[in-house]
């Protein structure tokens, strides 16, 4: 038997195995649909534990290893999830003004919301007065960018309304303190999707909501991305920014800064990707994505979070410590620092 016609035999295995997966899928769907008649929530997780369990107990029977059968459910079970977090699922219909609606995000919310039995309308910044646009809403939705927020929250405040008001920005402190005194006598809450437009659904994405003091307003709001797989997290206001500055802030200026290395070393980027380790590997795909979102957002990230400064100290405290114990001729210092690391990360994942 020659290669090609083993490769042939490899090539009809995978068609049978990428059959067999659209057909799970298929059944997945009608799982799906029926937690949506039921009222059930998208994810199980015990479900998912047996899942995986079941795969690496039929691994075994073939010598597979236990991490490639569990990868392989995983895989799976995401697609599965995916597939049914992104079937609509009716909710008693709410009027809703998204502020920013034809932006990236704005237009993502129209599109869920409208699936999910809302009635939306959009509304650029500077078009038609948000006084008449919010007659007879029940939700208010800011979706610009950070540094207007603070104005379009002054003149929501004016118009009195009884509305549901809520931002999705990345940063709050530009403005927290006015959430803070909106609180006191509208309902206001203030979400942060941990996400971009283009997810295919909300299965196992972060939703940040922050307590601006009224925890009806963050019950309603949560209700809006209910049963859809998504992880809601509270969090108090004042907390936001802080985590932010290391999560966004920080990733995204180690991003930029070893884009920027690469740009300036001379080398192309074919010459560096051809010869790359699989941790470089790993970092030009988090840099690629990052090199490619919109820079004045990123911008905004960085210089208008109050954190930011510490938060910049802290970092090259860090690199002159690096840059340090590695230059020096006993490796002493420099395997203290990795120790550290990796004692951080054994810690927070047990």
């Amino acid at each position: 038997m020659g290669i090609e016609t083993l490769r042939e035999d490899i090539a009809e295995l995978d068609r049978e195995i990428m059959d067999l997966i659209g057909k799970r899928i298929a059944v997945a769907k009608k799982i799906g649909t029926w937690k949506n008649v039921h009222g059930k929530p998208i994810r199980d997780v015990r479900v998912e534990a047996e899942v995986i369990e079941r795969y690496i107990g039929m691994g075994d029977k073939h010598s597979i290893s236990a991490r490639t059968s569990k990868e392989v459910a995983q895989a799976l079970i995401r697609e599965a999830v995916d597939v049914q977090a992104a079937l609509p699922r009716r909710a008693v219909g709410k009027r809703i003004l998204i502020i920013g609606g034809n932006g990236k995000m704005g237009m993502w919310l129209n599109r869920f919301l409208s699936d999910n039995g809302h009635e939306v309308e959009p509304l650029d910044v500077g078009g038609p007065s948000v006084t008449e646009a919010i007659k007879g809403k029940d939700v208010v939705i800011i979706s610009t960018p950070i540094s207007t927020v603070g104005g379009i929250l002054e003149e929501l405040v004016s118009t009195g309304t009884d509305s549901l008001v809520f931002d999705i920005s990345s940063l709050k402190s530009p403005f927290m303190n006015k959430l803070k005194d909106m609180a006191q006598n509208m309902k206001v809450c203030s979400l942060h999707p941990m996400f971009g437009p283009n997810i295919p659904s909300l299965y196992d994405r972060n939703i940040l909501i922050c307590d601006c003091g009224d925890t009806e307003a963050m019950k309603t709001a949560m209700e809006l991305f209910d049963g859809h797989g998504a992880n809601m997290i509270r969090l108090p206001l004042d907390q936001h920014d802080r985590r932010m500055s290391y999560v966004l802030g920080m990733s995204h200026a180690i991003n930029i800064a070893f884009s920027t290395s690469l740009a300036d070393s001379g080398l192309s980027y074919k010459e560096l990707k051809e010869v790359g380790s699989t941790t470089f590997r790993k970092m030009i795909e988090g840099s690629e994505e990052v090199a490619r979102e919109n820079p004045l957002l990123y911008y905004e990230i960085q210089n208008l979070n109050d954190n930011a400064e510490v938060t910049w100290a802290r970092f090259m405290e860090a690199v002159d410590k690096v840059k340090e114990a590695s230059l020096t001729d006993s490796p002493e210092s420099f395997v203290k620092i990795m120790e550290k690391g990796r004692v951080y990360f054994e810690g927070q994942s047990r």
